[in-house]
């Protein structure tokens, strides 16, 4: 989807009652003012200082982390809104680990029995609820494995895969999606849930054609176990039906085809003829086997009370990640991922966000508000993953989320990227907030780096939840100025590097900027008569 970058102009039906047509109302001008650069430092020094050693979740560091945010909620006068009237929400971390030598495909046909090589003709991702599983089915190709009609794009249109295996590629068909979109569908989960939905027993990615060896290595995934026992998360079948999910190469397709000779460019060719649509003659059995680890960590949640008798029941939610990498291999020497700007800088966004709501008496939030700090981010979008499939307030009430990830305040904050928004009502706040604060919204211009399914927003989406994460636009009031070659270079040299320190590459004045325009997208949520809704024609719509 392709909406314009502009300079937003306030149109009177989307403007609450407390709001002027001319700027801020009197009520949240001072605490407007008093959002502290000081503040925002403050929480960073402390949360990415050596000492707290990456806050990697389950380590006594990242215990101090929660510490810290708990003693900031209290101080902060938020209401416990974790489990059993605290502010924390245990959370399950299960990883699992395929065992190689358990793991197998059998493939035969009325000219061939042959097995594949694990690791050169495939792998098995390890399965999260299934300790060993074994199948035997009929494969079958489904082009990506995409089944968007919105889109106009129906791998499975015609395709009939009820009990079959099915053979997909990778990514999705360049430049036919907008970046949010192509972000989704490109996903394994996607896959998976649109082989599912059409009956399918089990999916194997291939990867594109210029790529040889399997994608992902030997199948290790972490996800979080629910109440109920069984497991979710980002890279995790959750389909009891789908009995296995793995990668195949293209040399084990040509294996199975009987025509290892060809070129992976070759056997691409084969399988998109539209004049003589492929057929996989025969049957594979598969086999696999897993083993498991577990972890517990948490979450953190305060809860800011609405003030409507009704509406009070429904919640508008921030995220952001507590945690990051621990540490790792040394880089010059030093060996601590700290974390500053990854996602120190969006915990202290989200304690600003927090007093700016407790800083004013009139026009209160109508819907309450829940500030949440989740664990595992960087292990898969565990915590968020968690909270949204079990929230501790029942989850139809949960109206938006908010997400804020290493906002990235390298330089004046003069535009954004608010993804995935234009798939709901949300845009229409978004611009509301942009136009009272002076940001032009743009489009996102790093659309191939799939930022809409890498953080913690998107476990909200997939449960059906309006949500966005807002990131820089490149807008800069001089014209030499090249802020995408900042971004480029920042994120080359200290994305998930022990540089990402606390130092002089923050600007903390956008810091402030980034607080109140989050702000201002949650309160507007917060006091409006209607909740936020899909779009009719967004893919997320039947969510």
């Amino acid at each position: 989807m392709i909406y314009r970058s502009l300079t937003i102009v306030l149109i009177s039906s989307l403007v609450s009652t407390c709001w002027g047509q001319n700027g801020l109302p009197k009520h949240l001008k001072k605490p407007f003012a008093k959002v502290s650069a000081e503040a925002i430092k403050g929480h960073i020094a402390y949360l990415a200082d050596n000492r707290m050693k990456g806050r990697l979740p389950g380590t006594p560091e990242f215990e101090l982390a929660g510490q810290y945010v708990e003693a900031e909620f209290k101080k902060l006068g938020l209401e416990p809104a974790g489990e059993n009237g605290s502010y924390r929400q245990k959370v399950v971390v299960r990883t699992a680990k395929t065992v190689v030598e358990q793991n197998g495909i059998h493939y035969h046909s009325p000219q061939q029995h042959l097995d594949l090589e694990y690791g050169k003709d495939f792998t098995v991702q390890a399965d999260f609820n299934v300790a060993s599983n074994q199948i035997e089915a009929p494969l079958v190709f489904a082009g990506y494995g995409i089944s968007a009609p919105k889109l106009n794009h129906d791998d499975y249109k015609g395709l009939d895969v009820k009990g079959k295996m099915v053979i997909v590629l990778s990514r999705v068909p360049e430049n036919k999606f907008g970046s949010t979109e192509t972000a989704h569908l490109a996903t394994t989960r996607a896959k998976v849930d649109m082989a599912y939905q059409h009956g399918a027993v089990g999916v194997f990615v291939m990867p594109p054609p210029t790529v040889g060896g399997p994608q992902g290595g030997p199948g290790s995934v972490r996800g979080v176990v629910l109440p109920n026992g069984k497991a979710e998360g980002r890279g995790v079948n959750p389909y009891p039906s789908i009995k296995v999910v793995g990668t195949l190469t293209w040399a084990g397709l040509g294996k199975i085809m009987g025509k290892p000779e060809l070129s992976s460019r070759e056997l691409a060719a084969l399988l998109y003829n539209p004049t003589a649509p492929v057929v996989i003659p025969g049957t594979a059995r598969v086999q696999t086997g897993t083993v498991y680890e577990h972890l517990e960590t948490f979450n953190v949640i305060g809860k800011i009370p609405g003030s409507d008798p009704v509406l009070k029941e429904e919640y508008v939610v921030h995220t952001a990640h507590l945690d990051h990498v621990g540490i790792g291999r040394p880089v010059n020497g030093d060996s601590i991922y700290n974390g500053a700007h990854d996602n120190a800088s969006g915990v202290a966004s989200l304690l600003e966000i927090a007093k700016l709501y407790q800083g004013f008496k009139k026009d209160r939030p109508k819907r309450s508000v829940l500030i949440v700090m989740v664990t595992g981010e960087e292990m898969g979008l565990l915590g968020s993953t968690y909270f949204a499939n079990n929230p501790t307030v029942p989850k139809d009430k949960i109206v938006a989320d908010i997400n804020t990830d290493m906002p990235t305040i390298l330089a004046p904050l003069l535009g954004i990227v608010p993804l995935g928004a234009e798939h709901s009502t949300l845009m229409a706040t978004v611009q509301q907030a942009a136009g009272y604060l002076g940001l032009e919204v743009m489009q996102d211009h790093m659309p191939t780096e799939v930022r809409f399914v890498r953080s913690d927003q998107y476990s909200f989406v997939l449960q059906g939840i309006p949500a966005l994460h807002i990131k820089y636009g490149l807008k800069t009031s001089d014209p030499n100025f090249d802020l995408d070659g900042l971004i480029k270079d920042f994120t080359k040299n200290n994305y998930h590097k022990p540089s990402d320190e606390l130092n002089d590459s923050f600007n903390f004045e956008a810091g402030r900027t980034y607080v109140r325009l989050n702000f201002l997208i949650s309160y507007l949520v917060s006091r409006a008569a209607e909740r936020p809704s899909w779009k009719p024609e967004s893919i997320f719509a039947t969510k």
